[in-house]
Parts: C-alpha cells; structure tokens; sequence
C-alpha cells in the first residue's frame, strides 16, 4: 500500500458529514403558552413605568462612564450617584436631567477637592525634605503653598474651579428643589380643587 492508499482508509481522515441540528418541536398547546405569556412580557406601559425603567442606567453602572476617569473606582460612583437617586428620587425627564448634572458636579468637584490635597501634601513633603532643620508648621505650610503657587497649574486656580463647582451645585439643586415645590404645590392646589368640587 502507498502513503495515499493509507491516508485514504485511515478513519482519522475521513471527513464525517456534518449534522444538521435537530429541531426541537413545541407542541400546539406549549407555543400558544409561549405566545401568552410573550404578550404579558412587553415592558412598562406606564408613563411612570417607562420612567422608572430609564433609571436602570443610573443604578446599574452604565451611567457611570460617562463621568469615571481610569483611576477611579466605578462601584465608588455607583454608590455616590445612587445616594442621590434614593434621596431625590426623580419622577421626571427634567428631574432626572437635573440630578445627572447635580451628581456630576458633585463627582467633579470631590475630584478637584482630592486633587487639591493631594497636592498640598506633595508639597509639604517637598518642604519637609529640602529644609536643613526643624521648622514650625506654619512656616512649612507657608513654604508649601508658595512652592504651588509656581507650580503649573496654579493652586489658585484649582481652588476657584473648585469654587466654580460648588456654586454650580448649589445653583443646580436650587433648580431641582424649585421643580420639586412647584410640583408639590400643584398637586396640593389639585387635590384641594376636587375636594372642594366633592363637597
């Protein structure tokens, strides 16, 4: 026999047909189950439902890459956003555009704010280690501080964006606190409308 004879009748060559999956069969009265049940199943049909679905985002991360850098720790997000969900608890498109930009400020402005210190220590360090003796604290905080002030970017302006941030929060749940009153006195207005159209 010759190499081709052999390769020919060697079972490990031969190519098996391929089989075509097998179907699974429903029988009538499970399909028409299927089809039930698929008819119950459609999502929310509420105004409120829809709303409250479209909160999924916020709850389950996905929201959270917007606003995370590298470095950051997104379950840390995830529990700063959702403090702001459960205190606010948004009942509308609007409300809950407010609490995004209130949640993203407040994310950006703890940023800054560690920023900051990280780099007040930085530089007190740097103080401490270049100093040929005992100095008091305040003298080593004033060197620090005179050190940033060279550095680029500036400390001050660290700080006044920092400002900038904390006055954008304040001004943004002012909006929100406004929407939110504006809606409890309509439906307190509403309320005693049609009680006073029951009596």
């Amino acid at each position: 026999m010759n190499n081709e004879e052999l390769i020919a009748n060697d079972p490990s060559t031969v190519e098996a047909p391929l089989e075509t999956p097998r179907k699974k069969t429903m029988s009538e009265a499970a399909l028409a189950a299927n089809r039930a049940n698929a008819q119950k199943c459609t999502g929310p049909k509420t105004r409120e439902g829809k709303f409250k679905t479209s909160l999924n985002a916020f709850k389950h991360g996905s929201y959270s890459k917007n606003f995370i850098i590298k470095t950051e720790d997104a379950a840390v997000f995830e529990n700063f956003s959702k403090s702001f969900i459960d205190e606010f608890q948004p009942a509308t498109p609007s409300e809950l555009e407010l609490l995004q930009q209130l949640i993203s400020v407040a994310w950006r402005r703890h940023r800054i704010a560690e920023l900051i210190q990280l780099r007040i220590d930085k530089a007190i360090d740097a103080t401490l280690a270049a100093s040929n003796g005992p100095e008091t604290a305040p003298n080593v905080t004033l060197k620090a501080f005179e050190k940033l002030e060279n550095e680029k970017p500036s400390f001050a302006r660290q700080e006044a964006h920092e400002l900038r941030l904390a006055t954008l929060f304040q001004r943004t749940l002012s909006r929100l606190q406004s929407i939110r009153d504006k809606k409890i006195r309509n439906e307190t207005k509403l309320a005693r409308d049609s009680f006073s159209l029951a009596a």
